[in-house]
């Protein structure tokens, strides 16, 4: 609702003269004898002299890509294969949101070439465990660490940053396991991980 405010002007005019008010508003005056003046007051409707305010809202938008990226695979070697063998690997990491990692395995061990499942006595896969760290920020640097078998890396095992994202060197450590009393049979060995980057959007 609108304000109105009224003013009372006095206009004062001698004989022979007129004054006006700028205020889109004009005053007439009455002739008056010689030497006499005359006084006329007038309610006027004015503008608003109120120190009312009014303002507009600007709204910014904009959005930024997801960016997630992961690099630096390798063969590792490990020779002659037996139970606490070590092996270590790095890997870039970089992702500007909260992401999930997963790590599988192709065989679910180290297994071999031709018959992964063995033959009479010997086996024919080794076991192995899965260390991971990775630098993290939330925003300040974290680390985040995990373990996993290789048997549960078939069906891909689950690393969550949680609410942090990631920049900077990852590094996985590799400990193979042979049961007690476990001999393998002889021959080519291989097994691949597959390290993946899941942004959640």
């Amino acid at each position: 609702m609108g304000h109105t405010l009224a003013l009372r002007i006095l206009v004062s005019c001698r004989r022979g003269r007129s004054a006006y008010v700028a205020l889109v508003m004009m005053a007439a005056c009455l002739a008056g004898s010689p030497g006499s003046a005359s006084a006329q007051t007038t309610d006027i409707p004015a503008a608003i002299t109120s120190s009312a305010t009014s303002s507009i809202s600007l709204v910014l938008t904009g959005s930024v890509t997801p960016d997630c990226s992961i690099a630096g695979g390798a063969t590792l070697a490990l020779g002659t294969l037996g139970d606490g063998q070590q092996a270590v690997a790095e890997f870039d990491i970089g992702c500007n949101l909260p992401f999930d990692l997963v790590f599988r395995s192709s065989s679910g061990g180290i297994a071999h070439s031709t018959r992964p499942e063995g033959e009479g006595p010997y086996g024919g896969k080794l076991g192995y465990r899965l260390g991971v760290t990775l630098p993290t920020l939330t925003p300040d640097p974290q680390s985040l660490r995990a373990d996993f078998s290789s048997r549960d890396m078939i069906g891909g095992s689950v690393l969550s940053s949680g609410n942090a994202i990631a920049m900077g060197r990852g590094e996985i450590r590799l400990q193979t396991e042979l049961p007690a009393g476990t001999e393998l049979l002889a021959g080519q060995y291989a097994d691949k991980i597959t390290i993946t980057i899941n942004p959640r959007i």
